[in-house]
């Protein structure tokens, strides 16, 4: 995720605002629960819920977490917004701070649980009757900063048997597995269409599925269906370049092993149709990904390797 930068010179606020485009869009909303938790998610509340809404660009149709201020100029009150249906990690530093500090004392990193505002902390002068300024600057990762995962895990099969399957680019793959996001993923040459269900049950955290096109462009490295789903030991399963609009199931959905998630496709950066499949965790505020073991279909738990699964 980006990082971000916000200066604040004595008490000058920079405001915002709404640019409209004509650009295909996407509805999006936003509830609070009966026992004050924040909601957001692509799928309308009930009737009987008050809520706000809002459309988005397909291009920019996934979340962002954000830190907002909640109170004042003189006494602001940071928040950290999670929109995800899952955990992040926020990390939040002074950049400058002229007769100014914050409390608690940054740079610190926040574990803040899925779609919620969690406090971050205030920013206030050290001497009341001097001038005062700062900045500060925040990132961003998904999942549980360091979270204790089961690496002993079996995954089954990704995707509902259709016969023969193989694995064309395992962990480390020198096409496109180099970085340390993927590093540790599996390719799975897969007909268009071809249903991919869940390796591990857990909840769907985020997901896209209104891109169109694939290749080997780099234009096309953000251009990518997938949906993430967040484990209950802290891991979380990616599974990409998904078929248009062939997404089942909604953010916040929780799913068992082997149940339907979407259907195989050719988006994103593809050389063909597949399924990309990887294990992700939040480490020291760095999403990487992770080896893992697979149920083949023989019953041997094992490392998957490039290869027929069989």
């Amino acid at each position: 995720m980006s990082q971000f930068i916000l200066i604040f010179n004595f008490l000058v606020l920079i405001g915002s605002c709404l640019i409209t485009s004509t650009v295909s869009a996407k509805k999006y909303y936003k509830h609070v629960d009966d026992d004050g938790i924040v909601h957001y998610s692509d799928k309308k509340p009930g009737a009987d819920k008050d809520f706000e809404s809002w459309q988005v660009r397909v291009e920019d149709s996934h979340p962002k977490a954000s830190v907002v201020n909640r109170g004042t100029d003189r006494m602001p009150l940071l928040y950290a917004v999670n929109p995800y249906h899952g955990p992040i990690s926020v990390h939040i530093e002074m950049t400058q701070a002229i007769n100014a500090q914050s409390d608690p004392p940054w740079p610190k990193t926040y574990n803040v649980p899925a779609t919620t505002d969690y406090y971050l902390g205030t920013i206030e002068a050290i001497k009341d009757n001097k001038s005062w300024s700062y900045s500060y600057q925040y990132s961003y990762r998904l999942g549980q900063n360091n979270p204790t995962y089961d690496a002993e895990y079996a995954y089954r099969l990704p995707y509902r048997a259709v016969g023969d399957a193989f694995i064309s680019q395992g962990f480390s793959g020198t096409f496109s597995h180099f970085d340390e996001q993927n590093k540790y993923a599996i390719d799975i040459p897969l007909d268009e269409g071809t249903d991919v269900v869940a390796a591990r049950g857990g909840v769907v955290m985020d997901y896209a599925e209104d891109f169109i096109k694939g290749g080997a462009d780099e234009k096309n490295l953000f251009r990518n269906n997938f949906v993430r789903i967040a484990h209950d030991d802290g891991s979380m399963g990616l599974y990409a370049h998904l078929k248009l609009e062939s997404v089942v199931v909604g953010n916040g959905q929780r799913v068992k092993a082997g149940q339907k998630l979407a259907e195989s496709g050719d988006t994103g950066f593809s050389t063909g149709p597949h399924l990309h499949f990887a294990i992700q965790i939040n480490q020291n505020h760095n999403l990487i990904s992770v080896p893992f073991k697979m149920q083949y279909p023989n019953g041997d738990i094992k490392q998957p390797m490039p290869g027929w699964l069989d």
